[in-house]
């Protein structure tokens, strides 16, 4: 089975290459990828499947036949990031002014559509039903993947897979872990209210300025003492905003940033002592401090029966030097989160550098992929894939 699935692999992966290309050249951002919806539900149909659309601007389609998919969900959408690649020195460049596919999202969906098209064709060889889901609006908030799963595409499924680019590590490389891989990012919003002033009588007013850099270094100073120092947890404020004259006191100042946890006790822990921190430290200053959260998707969580699948599928494609340990997590945030938060999930790393070739970093103007990774990625996935239907026999859902 397995040689007969590289070999499909093999006659596809040129096609899988150009979708690659082809979105790459035409990004479009979260809740607006008409034109990708497009695009695949077109290719995807030309190899004789039956895509749907889902959550607006995503689509599903089911390969093979069967009760409880394996579901394999790949996110379509780009960054209001300008690509700043040399044409010439990349095999492709965004078209579209200030969006580009800076997260490898198209290299998902390109492995995605690849996969869905060999699939198709071993025919009722399949062991099983997978239900490819190609997800919108992974980058943005509300995300897609709440919305996908509100319209049942995880009903009745026994696990989700994913993958995500990793420029760390070179092409022919993968890293696996067992349990939690990404965090939740939840956006905290602080606005302190104090009573503005003249700039020269001080102390007739109460400067929320004042007070917020107070609630700022409260802020910080509280994350090293709540939390285990071995455990990540990670706040950052990404903007202030706060008064209209320079000789005026300010009677308000807002400040807005992300609170990035693993487990979900630290997050309701962390979501009280922010609130008594930043209340508190306002105070001090004569003034007062409204909290508020809105929660971003819960930490991605690799199943240790499927890290078990893709270890021995990556050995058995790359061999065991080109399977790396994953050791630490990452406190970035991936709305597959709310996949497992759903049923048993995984999510492998694959190396995306050109070995040699510097690191371009995720989210960044220069990001680029070495598009042999597009063929590694299908081979361990196309073997995870059939896998997993022997490792989870039945629906295990939350």
């Amino acid at each position: 089975m397995h040689q007969r699935l590289d070999g499909l692999l093999s006659e596809v992966e040129s096609a899988a290459i150009g979708v690659r290309r082809h979105l790459h050249r035409h990004p479009e951002l979260g809740w607006h990828e008409h034109r990708t919806q497009r695009f695949l539900s077109d290719w995807l149909e030309a190899a004789g499947l039956e895509p749907h659309p889902v959550a607006k601007t995503g689509l599903v389609v089911d390969v093979g036949a069967g009760d409880a998919p394996v579901i394999y969900r790949a996110d379509i959408d780009a960054l209001p990031i300008q690509d700043m690649k040399q044409r010439g020195g990349a095999a492709v460049v965004s078209e579209v002014q200030g969006v580009c596919h800076a997260c490898g999202h198209d290299l998902h969906t390109a492995v995605a559509a690849g996969l869905a098209r060999a699939l198709h064709r071993l025919g009722p060889d399949l062991p099983g039903r997978v239900r490819f889901v190609f997800q919108p609006a992974e980058e943005v908030f509300p995300c897609g993947a709440a919305a996908v799963l509100s319209e049942g595409v995880a009903k009745g499924a026994r696990a989700a897979l994913a993958l995500h680019a990793d420029p760390m590590r070179d092409t022919g490389h993968v890293g696996v872990r067992v349990g939690p891989l990404t965090a939740t990012s939840d956006k905290i919003s602080v606005e302190v209210i104090g009573e503005s002033g003249h700039g020269a009588r001080p102390h007739l007013a109460h400067d929320a300025i004042l007070g917020a850099a107070g609630v700022v270094q409260a802020l910080y100073a509280m994350i090293s003492r709540v939390v285990d120092p071995v455990e990540p947890a990670v706040l950052s404020l990404g903007t202030i905003h706060g008064g209209d004259a320079d000789n005026v006191i300010a009677g308000r100042v807002r400040l807005t940033g992300t609170l990035r946890t693993l487990y979900n006790d630290t997050r309701e822990r962390l979501h009280r002592e922010v609130r008594r921190t930043a209340e508190a430290a306002a105070l001090v200053h004569g003034c007062s401090a409204d909290v508020s959260f809105a929660l971003g998707s819960p930490p991605t969580h690799n199943d240790p029966r499927l890290h078990k699948v893709l270890k021995l599928a990556a050995d058995d494609v790359l061999g065991p030097s080109g399977v790396v340990e994953v050791t630490v997590p990452s406190t970035g945030a991936e709305d597959f989160g709310e996949f497992s938060a759903a049923l048993p999930t995984y999510m492998l790393r694959v190396g995306v550098r050109t070995p040699g070739h510097p690191t371009r970093h995720l989210h960044t103007p220069t990001f680029d992929v070495d598009e042999r990774a597009i063929g590694v990625a299908m081979r361990v996935m196309g073997r995870a894939i059939l896998a997993t239907f022997d490792a989870i026999s039945e629906p295990e859902h939350r």
